[in-house]
């Protein structure tokens, strides 16, 4: 009888609200660029203006850390700066014309907010351009421009990764053989580590530098991942 009175408060357990895994954090609002002939564009990178979590988490590009790798930076906004900022992206993007400026390569501006429900989004071309557009187009770019620069303008510190993607780039034409120094690799072309992993990395490392390892010769590319962010593009 004991076992299974242990066996059921057991089964409870697992079923209680708190056993369950934590729902990943919710992206309320983001803003990135795609798209772009460059080569984090060609890898399928996104280059992020801001993220903002429903906790009010706002991410936003950092500097370079000591391997070129791009960080990012953290503000934590309010409810009423949260409120403010969902509200005037909704505002400057539903039923807004922004035209089509006559240009390649230079990517698609996303910008995708969350308010009371409802999504509102929309994809510019070239944004910071007006070649070929009305008063009124101008205008809306203008307007949804200068809101993403209020999104990063927020007083912010550095945030603190707790993980890192790690993408290897096969090439297969002769290059400089420098056998890879650093700690294990993941499996495959594109995987994750976490942070002690990264910072074991040889002060050498550069973002991008090729090297061989395991027959293999490749370059190698590092990123950051945002709370929740899936790696691996694709």
């Amino acid at each position: 009888m004991r076992r299974l009175i242990v066996l059921a408060l057991a089964v409870l357990a697992l079923a209680a609200p708190g056993a369950a895994q934590a729902a990943p954090p919710r992206v309320v609002a983001s803003a990135w660029v795609e798209g772009t002939y460059s080569l984090s564009g060609v890898l399928g990178y996104r280059s992020v203006h801001f993220t903002l979590y429903a906790d009010g988490r706002l991410f936003v590009p950092g500097a370079e850390d000591a391997h070129g790798v791009w960080t990012f930076d953290v503000s934590r906004l309010d409810r009423s700066d949260i409120q403010r900022l969902r509200q005037a992206l909704a505002g400057a993007m539903h039923d807004v014309d922004f035209g089509d400026v006559p240009v390649a390569d230079v990517g698609y501006t996303r910008v995708r907010v969350i308010v009371e429900g409802q999504v509102v989004q929309a994809r510019i071309n070239a944004l910071g351009m007006d070649t070929g557009l009305t008063d009124s187009q101008r205008e809306a770019r203008n307007r949804l421009e200068r809101i993403i620069e209020r999104a990063t303008g927020f007083a912010a510190v550095p945030f603190a990764a707790q993980t890192y993607e790690v993408r290897r780039i096969t090439r297969g034409d002769p290059g400089i053989q420098l056998e890879w120094p650093g700690p294990d690799l993941p499996k495959g072309d594109c995987g994750t580590i976490p942070a002690a992993t990264y910072a074991a990395f040889p002060d050498s490392y550069r973002q991008g530098n090729r090297y061989t390892w395991r027959g293999q010769q490749f370059d190698l590319w590092t990123r950051p991942l945002m709370p929740g962010q899936r790696a691996c593009p694709g």
